[in-house]
């Protein structure tokens, strides 16, 4: 009998453990008929919203946080204004993540964030597209603030993601130099204030050449109704860019 005893106790010690150790990716989150998971693959950690039970996709939508730019840890995946622009991509039929992208290196420089933003979001569309079974050149990638700035450098100076439909940036900016090497469209919107510097808003999209092959995909907003850095709603704004290029 004892032994009886020892044997179910020591079941119910294994089953318990494995509970705690699942990962949290393990349990999804539906609310609205929107189902949020946090998923691993392809080496990346990434929070994804789809319509429930909903088995084929328009395209991907990629977002990342903001960070801070002197010391930039790894995203975070539960922004409101990146949740937002997630939740009405998935209602309209995409399958749209949050990235976790990676804390850089001690000592990388701006350049070197750059590429590594890059790389982080070309491993979750891979991630995407062969889980959810999505045409990868049928991607868009988006940042706030922090990656906005880095995937405009990445996209004007590497090739990582020159295979997207266009970049979304909000409350970013970048050189006149980067703004005429852009490889795909970007569409940029900032509040007025000039809180980024450089080229931001209309004034980035007015910095692309008219002659650029990515020109006419491409556009600029300067939000006059706001003058703080990020201090704008601009999820139907992208949103709507975002679908454009996707059609």
């Amino acid at each position: 009998m004892k032994k009886l005893l020892l044997l179910a106790l020591c079941l119910l010690t294994i089953t318990a453990a494995c509970k705690k150790a699942r990962a949290p990716e393990d349990k999804a989150v539906v609310f609205e008929n929107i189902k949020q998971t946090v998923e691993t693959t392809n080496g990346i950690t990434y929070k994804i919203f789809t319509v429930n039970n909903q088995t084929t996709f328009k395209g991907i939508l990629i977002v990342g946080s903001g960070n801070d730019e002197e010391n930039p840890a790894e995203g975070s995946l539960d922004g409101g204004a990146e949740t937002a622009l997630c939740q009405k991509a998935a209602a309209n039929g995409y399958a749209a993540a949050i990235v976790k992208y990676q804390k850089p290196p001690a000592g990388s420089d701006w350049n070197a964030r750059a590429k590594l933003i890059g790389q982080d979001y070309h491993k979750c569309i891979t991630a995407i597209s062969v889980k959810y079974g999505i045409d990868k050149s049928m991607a868009v990638v988006a940042g706030f603030s922090y990656t906005s700035y880095m995937l405009f450098t990445d996209v004007s100076s590497n090739t990582t993601l020159s295979y997207i439909k266009g970049v979304l940036g909000a409350c970013g900016g970048t050189g006149a130099w980067n703004a005429q090497n852009f490889k795909v469209p970007v569409f940029a919107i900032n509040c007025s204030g000039n809180n980024e510097a450089d080229y931001s808003g209309k004034g980035l999209y007015e910095q692309i050449p008219a002659d650029s092959p990515i020109k006419a995909r491409s556009g600029g907003v300067t939000d006059n109704s706001c003058s703080t850095h990020c201090g704008g709603d601009w999820t139907n704004q992208m949103y709507t860019k975002m679908a454009a290029w996707l059609q």
